[in-house]
């Protein structure tokens, strides 16, 4: 059964990751490749207005991302927010045979991790983490930051989210990589 077989329902699967481990990047690469074919929500959009540190799960509207998937996997149109921190969930989306949730902290709710079919952690090292914020940011200003909270938050919640996974992707390799071992558990 492949990708894209016809299934009443829609299939979730999350992809989580670290800060820079290549999600967003290996996601937005198949969105092209698989235009219109699966639906990618990103879990950045569900950032509340207001929080003490973004590095951590309470930043999240995970309530309103679990109400979505909810409403997808039930073959049902969903809300999410067109923007980061507005917390107004303007979006209209409709359910896809794939719905691909992508985001830093989805494994560390538990009643999120129940509603995914298939669970993927792409890990990457703290050097490639660091560099690749660095590279993104083209700002040095953000090296204290990913050193002193992004680093050590992320640390944190890594050993967890690692352990609710069904697959672990090396997110050290480069990005055609990480997308051939993506579509090899996408594809079957």
């Amino acid at each position: 059964m492949g990708i894209f077989s016809k299934k009443p329902k829609s299939l979730i699967i999350g992809v989580c990751g670290r800060s820079c481990s290549g999600k967003s990047t290996v996601i937005k690469e198949l969105e092209e490749k698989y235009k219109g074919r699966f639906l990618h929500i990103n879990q950045d959009k569900f950032f509340k207005v207001k929080a003490d540190n973004w590095e951590r799960p309470e930043s999240l509207r995970f309530d309103k991302l679990i109400e979505a998937i909810k409403r997808l996997k039930a073959g049902k149109n969903a809300f999410i927010p067109t923007h980061r921190w507005t917390e107004n969930f303007d979006k209209e989306v409709k359910p896809h045979e794939i719905v691909i949730v992508e985001g830093y902290l989805l494994f560390v709710d538990s009643n999120l991790n129940k509603l995914f079919d298939k669970k993927i952690w792409v890990d990457v090292s703290d050097v490639n983490m660091l560099y690749r914020r660095m590279k993104r940011f083209n700002d040095f200003s953000q090296l204290d930051y990913t050193m002193n909270t992004v680093i050590p938050e992320s640390k944190k919640y890594e050993l967890i989210q690692r352990k609710h996974a069904d697959i672990i992707l090396d997110g050290n390799l480069t990005k055609e990589e990480i997308i051939k071992e993506l579509e090899k558990h996408l594809i079957q």
